[in-house]
């Protein structure tokens, strides 16, 4: 190894990468034919983003007799960061020919076609188990399995990845892609309000994840429908009570039945606020400014709320005045029902239309490019 190309090597290790270039061009200067400096400006070349540099870089680094498991591994990582996926996948089954214990292709298989478009799970499965197997202590073979197995298997591929997960976040604690697979699958379970604590710490790690941020209001969706589900009970029983404790003379007696409507409005508001101070103190303190504006703005969430809103100031009129003979209730009660019905319409259409927008974009990344015409 010439001295230029090993301070380029650990400069790009150090991702001090504007240092890097200037050695490599003197390794390059020095000997032309070094392939090995091309790997190196490969991988550099690769973390900058620029895919197609990185890709040729390593071709030449092939044609000067790098050894394969070395060029193929930088290229396999470089296909994958691209989203090249279907090129990806035979560069990893061409590393393995070459080393059929690579850690890094299995797990990269494991992932590919476990997810991301391709449901091809049995061979997904097959390569992260074997991955565990090669190395039991590695959080990215946990992690590769827990994903295939979560995403394959319903509640049952659930259950069956938390453990995987909880090990991988055991194993690098500080990794928010452990973190955030984790509350992908308490989300799956049921489980928003530990999702939103494993959302909670990747975001610490990271604030500038996507994938994280986007898994924030899916959370907080479960929470809000279970307060929603609370306070449905609580308008129903509101009715029933409204009817009950009303008047049934005519004209009413003055002051009759009003403590037993004052008892009732109480428990109401009670219920209301027990309600209330839950779905916040689900939220990790240091996310509950952004929950606060997601409750408000988000077009999924914001129907939720206003409609549990309206549905909770309705069980509270129900009970607040003794008309005679409950006549307050059943417009209350159809207002109540319309504006929940229109709501849930109107959430469950926006999650289908994401569902089927994210379902093309994945598709769209096994598609093959398509061929440019003769000439043009």
């Amino acid at each position: 190894m010439t001295e230029a190309r090993r301070r380029a090597a650990l400069l790009v290790d150090a991702r001090q990468y504007e240092r890097a270039r200037p050695e490599l061009a003197r390794a390059m200067a020095e000997d032309p034919d070094d392939g090995a400096a091309f790997v190196v400006l490969a991988i550099l070349e690769q973390r900058l983003g620029n895919h197609e540099a990185s890709l040729a870089a390593l071709d030449r680094a092939a044609a000067l007799g790098v050894a394969p498991t070395t060029w193929l591994a930088t290229r396999m990582n470089t296909l994958y960061h691209a989203r090249r996926f279907p090129e990806t996948v035979a560069c990893a089954d061409e590393l393995l020919r070459h080393d059929p214990q690579h850690l890094q292709a299995h797990i990269l298989l494991a992932q590919i076609l476990g997810g991301e478009g391709r449901a091809d799970y049995a061979r997904a499965r097959a390569h992260a188990e074997h991955a565990v197997s090669l190395a039991p202590e590695s959080d990215h073979a946990h992690y590769a399995l827990g994903q295939v197995l979560a995403s394959a298997y319903g509640r049952w591929g659930a259950r069956a990845a938390l453990p995987r997960l909880q090990h991988a976040v055991r194993l690098k604690p500080d990794d928010p892609a452990n973190l955030n697979a984790l509350g992908v699958v308490d989300l799956t379970l049921g489980r928003s309000r530990r999702a939103l604590r494993s959302f909670a710490d990747a975001l610490a790690i990271d604030p500038s994840l996507d994938v994280v941020a986007f898994n924030v209001p899916l959370a907080m969706l479960g929470l809000l429908r279970r307060a929603g589900l609370l306070i449905a009970v609580l308008f129903v029983a509101a009715a029933v009570a409204g009817v009950a404790l009303s008047p049934r003379r005519l004209p009413p007696t003055p002051g009759a039945g009003w403590l037993a409507h004052a008892v009732a409005v109480t428990a109401a508001l009670a219920v209301v606020g027990v309600v209330l101070t839950w779905l916040v103190r689900a939220v990790p303190r240091q996310m509950r400014p952004a929950a606060r504006r997601a409750w408000r703005r988000d077009p999924v969430l914001a129907p939720l709320v206003a409609s549990g809103a309206l549905l909770a100031l309705c069980a509270v009129l129900m009970l607040a005045v003794p008309l005679p003979n409950g006549v307050q209730v059943p417009p209350l009660v159809l207002l109540g029902l319309v504006v929940r019905v229109t709501a849930n319409l109107v959430v469950r259409s926006r999650t289908a239309r994401y569902r089927r927008e994210r379902h093309r974009e994945r598709a769209q990344l096994w598609r093959p490019p398509p061929r440019e015409r003769p000439g043009a």
